[in-house]
């Protein structure tokens, strides 16, 4: 924790001295994301944006062709338990794919986006505010970068696997068990475009995973920096109330009241919307991750099966990263209830304490991020992992 925050420090002040606004900042962020979307035809951000992109159309039907090679691959290998396994396997991952692309192509992620980006072009009330919304730019400037930098490692270590492991074998083996029909993989020329066909395969699924990724995390930072937000403002109520005795400061605490009542009543709405635009899409994900895992693992307690240990390694780390956010997201909710139990009460009005009473009876029961049928956060990861049968 220590070597994290020092990393924060330094990228604080080099940010810092790039930056003039929080604005220019999460700006600088948003167009990186939308230029790894780009590549798939995602960016669901940029002003103008359609769905039907020769990008995006090409990506759709290579999964749905994805879909129709695999299940032939499974005829293919029939009688071969970890041929077929793997083949369901990577079968999961073009479902992953087709739930992730209607989830961050629809026209709300753009009214989520286009609500963030408006909170950075609000002048600031207090000093703090423009240090927070600077903290949460800075964050998602930093975590694009992470995760560029991680994706990458992936792309590369697969990449090497896939030129390494013929030249280990001394024989024309493919890295991933689906095979395109029609094209011998056993012959030189049917060889060469199955591994083009796969190197296209992995190209996509490492551009489109960090992008929608990385999307989510930006929607979740916001998420948290619009409570920083509220939290920042009753520490400024509780200021105003110390200090109004004489009742000096009776306008200002009303007209801090209310904004803060209209901050959360606006970030209330955007968790809410969140949550509606990404359920279907958590679903199907860890519906096919935990199937990935399970079917994975069912081979690996059997034989050592490297790519089996990768898909389960990738899988359980993606598994974690959208619980800890949740989780995440919910620490900060509880922070925020704590915030509102701390205001001076006893300094307030009767009108005002019922108004600030609502606020915190709304808080205590906060929209969380759900499959649809449980909450995402770590103790659901630790429930799949305890539960899984392997």
């Amino acid at each position: 924790m220590k070597i994290w925050n020092q990393y924060l420090e330094r990228q604080r002040a080099r940010l810092r001295t790039q930056y003039q606004t929080p604005g220019e900042l999460f700006n600088s962020a948003c167009e990186m994301l939308i230029k790894c979307f780009a590549v798939c035809g995602g960016e669901r951000m940029k002003p103008g944006y359609t769905r039907r992109n020769a990008r995006l159309i090409f990506l759709v039907s290579d999964l749905i062709v994805y879909l129709g090679v695999n299940v032939y691959s499974m005829a293919l290998v029939w009688g071969s338990l970890m041929d077929e396994v793997f083949c369901f396997v990577t079968l999961g991952v073009a479902i992953q794919g087709l739930a992730k692309i209607e989830a961050f192509t629809c026209p709300e992620l753009n009214d989520l986006h286009l609500y963030n980006v408006g909170r950075f072009l609000v002048p600031a009330r207090f000093p703090e505010v423009e240090e927070a919304l600077f903290h949460t730019a800075m964050m998602c400037k930093v975590f694009i970068r992470i995760l560029a930098v991680a994706f990458s490692i992936v792309a590369i270590a697969i990449y090497t696997y896939m030129i390494v492991m013929p030249l280990v074998l001394q024989e024309l083996a493919l890295a991933f068990g689906f095979y395109l029909p029609f094209f011998d993989f056993r012959s030189p020329v049917g060889y060469t475009i199955n591994w083009l066909y796969q190197f296209v395969q992995v190209l996509e699924s490492c551009f489109g995973l960090m992008a929608c990724d990385t999307c989510l995390m930006f929607l979740i930072l916001n998420a948290t920096g619009q409570m920083d937000l509220i939290i920042i403002y009753l520490r400024r109520l509780t200021e105003l109330i110390d200090g109004n005795a004489s009742g000096q400061n009776d306008d200002e605490i009303a007209d801090l009241i209310g904004y803060i009542v209209v901050k959360y009543l606006e970030h209330t709405k955007y968790v809410r919307d969140m949550d509606k635009l990404l359920k279907k899409q958590f679903f199907i994900s860890f519906c096919c991750m935990i199937f990935e895992l399970v079917a994975s693992l069912a081979i690996i307690v059997r034989i050592p099966w490297y790519p089996g240990m990768a898909v389960t390694l990738i899988c359980t780390i993606q598994l974690f990263v959208s619980c800890a956010l949740g989780t995440f997201l919910s620490s900060k909710s509880d922070k925020l209830v704590e915030e509102i139990y701390n205001v001076n009460w006893y300094g307030l009005s009767t009108k005002h304490q019922k108004t600030l009473q609502q606020v915190l009876l709304t808080s205590q029961h906060p929209v969380v991020l759900s499959d649809g049928f449980s909450a995402i956060n770590l103790f659901t990861f630790v429930e799949v992992l305890v539960l899984n049968p392997f």
